[in-house]
């Protein structure tokens, strides 16, 4: 049933159930990170918590409505009244788990030898792209209830950006910076990511702190099209040189 469920809200939201395509860098160094199933659990606690104070007011409203119609000889009326309730937090159940669920499958962390790429979302689908030209900084942070479930969050830093933290002090992208959220991992994750900029970086790339060597990372960067710019030089000499012949 869930799957049926999880393929229409897909179908309805407009969210790709496919990976997003690998960023830039070489094919052999794709790496995919995806949130420990623990993250799902962490997920549905709030969720369940804020369900059950629900069903509980409401319960408790059909109540009241079915002991009043009972007085008034109207105790079919109040037994309308409660299925509606019952089934109202069913359908509430019902998209709050699917919802929740998709949050977490449909979330993909993706890091090869030049860039990071992170998707995450359902209702509100995000999607951004760091390269490691730009990455300054890797955090990870725990609160206590991910201390819990042991999950922590990998915050990647790059200029021009910022983090901030959502209503209930989730970590969340803002600007061009990342967040690999509820991973088991997170030093592990790290500790290979800067392993990949150190090796990005002595590569020739430069370091994107370092203002004097913005002019040669650019150079490095753009290393494809200065071959093709020197094979157009080669050839207009063989022309000027066929010409003059």
């Amino acid at each position: 049933m869930y799957e049926s469920l999880k393929r229409l809200a897909l179908s309805i939201l407009r969210v790709p159930a496919e990976q997003p395509e690998e960023p830039a860098g070489t094919h052999d160094s794709v790496v995919i990170f995806r949130a420990s199933p623990r993250f799902l659990a962490y997920l549905m606690l709030p969720m369940w918590i804020g369900l059950g104070v629900t069903s509980l007011a409401l319960m408790a409203a059909a109540t009241v409505v079915g002991v009043v119609l009972l007085q008034k000889d109207l105790a079919w009326l109040g037994a309308v009244v409660w299925v509606i309730g019952i089934a109202l937090i069913l359908v509430k159940a019902t998209v709050f788990y699917v919802t929740t669920r998709l949050n977490y499958e449909m979330r993909w962390y993706i890091v090869t030898d030049r860039s990071l790429r992170i998707r995450e979302g359902v209702w509100l689908m995000r999607e951004v792209t760091l390269t490691f030209a730009n990455v300054q900084n890797l955090n990870v942070t725990q609160g206590p209830l991910q201390r819990y479930f042991g999950i922590s969050d990998l915050i990647v830093e790059t200029a021009g950006g910022g983090v901030g933290r959502q209503p209930g002090g989730e970590s969340m992208m803002l600007g061009h910076h990342g967040v690999l959220r509820g991973i088991e991992n997170a030093l592990e994750v790290r500790d290979r990511i800067q392993a990949l900029l150190r090796a990005y970086r002595a590569a020739g790339l430069g370091d994107p702190d370092d203002k004097h060597a913005a002019a040669p990372q650019g150079v490095a960067e753009g290393g494809d099209m200065l071959e093709v710019l020197r094979g157009m030089r080669d050839e207009a000499k063989r022309l000027r040189t066929a010409v003059g012949a």
